[in-house]
């Protein structure tokens, strides 16, 4: 619980300027609504003469401007995912990697705590602030809804698109604790978790504008909880929340395993 409680300190800083961030931009979004809702015709006519592989790599092919779940889920909801993914990446990486990095991992262990209960730690800490930053955006989103919506709306399909940017966050989380097991430095956490969560989004958007490559939106978790698919059917895929729960259990199991074998640098 020490080390818990320790983690929640030292990462509280960097949770609320994430989380602040984020929040205001979803306020300056949703404030631009009615002005764009009262221009919907002629919106829609400057989309129909943009290309379609931009309007399929950007999700905003079936945008519909009188819809205020369509809107978010294109102009705010896209950029959650990312952002949200790379704060999501870097706490998990970083949230292991530190210790070694600042030289403080030599005065932990000689504390009477398994390696099992460091990682535990440090994992509770880190999927517990990314719950709270998807619960307090999604709060957020459901009040400016309620502001701003001008017809009846789906809260399933908003409720969705909150359990599905959650589930994002904590794979790419699980991914880069798995990660920092190989990685002593971490500064070097940076390139590869930004890298990493650029890199799978521009892997879907290729793969959604060409027919030849469309296999590779597999490889995009962002393309499993994609807006436009969760608001036209209202549920996620069940073979996407599939390859989540294989890819976030084997990431977890994985971290436990290795760090318990790994060679701690001192």
């Amino acid at each position: 619980m020490t080390i818990f409680l320790r983690e929640l300190k030292r990462n509280r800083k960097s949770f609320l300027i994430w989380t602040v961030i984020l929040v205001l931009y979803n306020i300056m979004i949703f404030a631009m609504y009615p002005s764009l809702a009262d221009q919907a015709e002629l919106y829609q006519k400057m989309l129909e003469g943009m290309p379609k592989e931009l309007m399929a790599a950007f999700n905003i092919g079936q945008m519909d401007f009188s819809n205020i779940i369509s809107y978010y889920g294109t102009y705010s909801y896209l950029y959650l995912l990312m952002f949200g993914s790379i704060y999501a990446m870097l706490l998990g990486a970083g949230i292991l990697s530190k210790e070694e990095s600042d030289k403080t991992i030599e005065f932990l262990l000689a504390k009477p705590v398994t390696r099992n209960l460091i990682v535990g730690s440090k994992m509770g800490c880190a999927f517990l602030y990314i719950f709270l930053f998807d619960l307090l955006f999604s709060v957020s989103t459901f009040a400016l809804v309620e502001v701003y919506h001008e017809s009846a709306y789906s809260l399933k399909a908003l409720i969705l698109l909150s359990v599905g940017a959650l589930l994002v966050f904590y794979l790419f989380a699980a991914v880069g604790m798995l990660i920092s097991i190989f990685i002593v430095k971490a500064k070097s956490i940076y390139p590869i978790a930004i890298g990493a969560v650029m890199g799978t989004f521009i892997l879907g958007s290729i793969g959604k504008i060409s027919e030849k490559a469309e296999g590779l939106k597999y490889l995009s978790p962002f393309e499993y909880v994609d807006a436009n698919y969760i608001l036209t059917n209202e549920r996620i895929d069940p073979t996407y929340l599939a390859i989540f729960a294989i890819v976030i259990i084997s990431s977890v199991v994985l971290t436990y395993v290795l760090y318990n074998k790994k060679d701690i640098t001192v």
